[in-house]
């Protein structure tokens, strides 16, 4: 169970990440919104590296980080570009569809397979996070898979969900070769470089923008510092639909967020949604 605990740590710091960045940085834009926290995680993954043991790295190692890198990059500029050009509730409830894809890609590219009750765990889960997305009032509950053939970023980020499923199994093959912790902090602190580079290199984000609160930026980092921590010792220890599949119950704690900190309406589809992912992810612990 060890893993089920630091997946939900996961899951409640990536819910953690967007709630804070809500709180403090909602003037910013959203590319600008995105970048903060990596970038002032940067020096903290930067930092761990030079206390954490350097492992034995393996062969698939440099070559697994040569497309993860570049993969993660498009992933999270095709989100960003898909919620701009299309509604947050006909975009957001596809990312739910990961873990799906995930079972795909864990299986071809990591030889992991799935127990067939595992699997109706997953498919829990992934339908309880698309019902908690939802704006059933304005779009209904098959609105956002009808707009596949109307949106552009509906189908935009039905990729995305594909892209990063392939990054959860691409995290997974560094860490088989070379250690949980290492590949954690190499990965994030040349992510966190890139990233910040690609947009202030295009003009979607400012430096100025980004170092303008450090305090809170590094509030916002030292939370994707444990979010990453979690991940990667999660996903060292059991198959990555499962762990990115609990990773996924961040919906609820943003549920949770959501209305104690924003005080935010609509909560019946929510609830509903988050009733459907904790019966998956029971599922999951104890048959998966």
């Amino acid at each position: 169970m060890t893993w089920f605990l630091f997946s939900l740590g996961a899951a409640l710091m990536m819910a953690s990440t967007s709630a804070w960045m809500k709180r403090f940085f909602s003037d910013v834009s959203p590319w600008e919104m995105g970048v903060i926290p990596f970038f002032y995680c940067v020096p903290l993954c930067g930092i761990a590296l030079l206390f954490i043991d350097i492992p034995e790295i393996g062969p698939g190692f440099f070559p697994a980080m040569s497309w993860l890198l570049p993969v993660n990059l498009i992933a999270i500029i095709l989100h960003f570009r898909a919620i701009h050009i299309s509604p947050l509730s006909l975009t957001i409830p596809f990312l739910s569809f990961t873990p799906v894809f995930v079972i795909f890609t864990g299986n071809f590219v990591l030889g992991e397979s799935l127990a067939p009750l595992g699997i109706v765990g997953v498919l829990l889960v992934v339908v309880g996070g698309y019902v908690i997305n939802l704006d059933a009032t304005r779009h209904g509950f098959l609105g956002p898979i009808k707009a596949i053939w109307r949106e552009p970023g509906s189908v935009m980020m039905l990729a995305v969900a594909a892209l990063y499923s392939l990054c959860s199994v691409g995290g997974k093959l560094l860490i088989l070769n070379s250690s949980p912790l290492f590949a954690a902090m190499f990965l994030y602190a040349l992510y966190g470089i890139c990233l910040t580079a690609v947009l202030v290199g295009v003009g979607k984000a400012r430096l100025s923008t980004i170092v303008r609160r450090p305090l809170l930026g590094m509030g916002a980092g030292i939370i994707i510092f444990l979010e990453v921590i979690c991940h990667n010792l999660a996903i060292s220890l059991v198959a990555a639909a499962y762990m990115v599949t609990i990773k996924r119950m961040a919906g609820i704690f943003s549920v949770i967020y959501g209305k104690l900190l924003f005080d935010e309406k609509g909560l019946r589809y929510r609830l509903l949604g988050t009733s459907v992912m904790t019966a998956g992810a029971a599922v999951i612990a104890l048959y998966g």
